[in-house]
């Protein structure tokens, strides 16, 4: 993944070096930061994704609010 198109800011986190470990190897990236910023950046689409499901459920259409 090249460089991250949004605004990035340092943040100081507790993780679990495990789990992150997981992350970069799921996710075949270079670095802990990248790894970390992909899987926000996948929770978010599919957090989208579910709502837009959802609104497509409860009202048979495409048609956004």
């Amino acid at each position: 993944m090249a460089m991250h198109p949004h605004r990035v800011v340092k943040k100081t986190l507790r993780l679990d070096p495990d789990q992150l470990a997981q992350l970069q190897k799921l996710f075949q990236t270079t670095s802990e930061s990248e790894a970390v910023r992909q899987a926000i950046d996948e929770t978010l689409a599919y957090s989208e994704a579910l709502q837009a499901a959802r609104r497509i459920q409860r009202r048979g259409t495409f048609a956004r609010d």
